[in-house]
């Protein structure tokens, strides 16, 4: 049996230049994850994140607390753990006649991004399709894993596509729930499966006991 826990980024910077930064409140998050897990005598068996700058940095500074202690072994970097490229998609499937700016559009409004580019079946030049995305994530989880074996811990730093979509694979949601899912995954959060012979079943979905026990709301965020 091996568990898998998968971490979304810590929030990001959203409403800047360049989202894919962790904000000043991400390195919080991340730093406070670390700290928790230290305290835990979590020590997880394979690391890895994506290649983008917030997942990369949130694994960097969440197991700072655990190699200063020689608690874990070192983290590996692995695009399939890649979040969609929101803004390509956003500007792509957009309604013509939508008025919202992009860090601050509505559930109806991204529910509607989301499904327009569902239909849209093909790869493209610029982006994958959505099966495509959707499938991604778990053939990841799957190839990163399969030499896991009884109590094995792996952690991957992802987003919260990847989290959902791979949610959704393990428990055959339909779109409209895949979606809500990512609307709903908290920056920092963690997701576990545990898998037993190409079997997943979902442990916890979404935690934040690192965040609650600091007692402090800012921390608790969305972007």
């Amino acid at each position: 049996m091996s568990l898998l826990h998968l971490v979304r980024h810590g929030q990001a910077s959203a409403g800047t230049d360049n989202y894919d930064k962790l904000s000043p409140t991400g390195e919080e998050q991340s730093r406070v994850l670390g700290n928790w897990w230290l305290s835990q005598g979590f020590s997880p068996n394979a690391a890895y994140h994506g290649s983008l700058v917030r997942q990369r940095d949130t694994a960097s500074i969440a197991l700072k607390a655990l190699t200063d202690n020689a608690q874990v072994t070192p983290v590996q970097e692995h695009e399939g753990l890649n979040e969609y490229d929101h803004r390509i998609i956003e500007s792509h499937f957009a309604s013509e006649d939508a008025g919202y700016q992009p860090e601050a559009m509505s559930f109806d409004d991204y529910m509607g991004i989301l499904a327009r580019w569902r239909d849209h079946e093909a790869d493209s030049d610029n982006f994958e399709s959505w099966n495509t995305f959707k499938s991604r994530g778990w053939n990841t989880l799957q190839a990163l894993s399969h030499n896991g074996t009884h109590d094995t811990e792996f952690v991957f730093f992802t987003s919260g596509g990847v989290i959902a979509t791979i949610l959704s694979t393990v428990l055959d949601l339909d779109f409209e729930h895949t979606v809500d899912a990512i609307w709903r995954i908290r920056n920092s959060s963690i997701t576990t499966f545990q898998v037993k012979k190409g079997t997943a079943r979902l442990v916890d979905f979404n935690t934040i006991p690192h965040l609650q026990e600091q007692r402090k709301p800012h921390l608790i965020t969305l972007i």
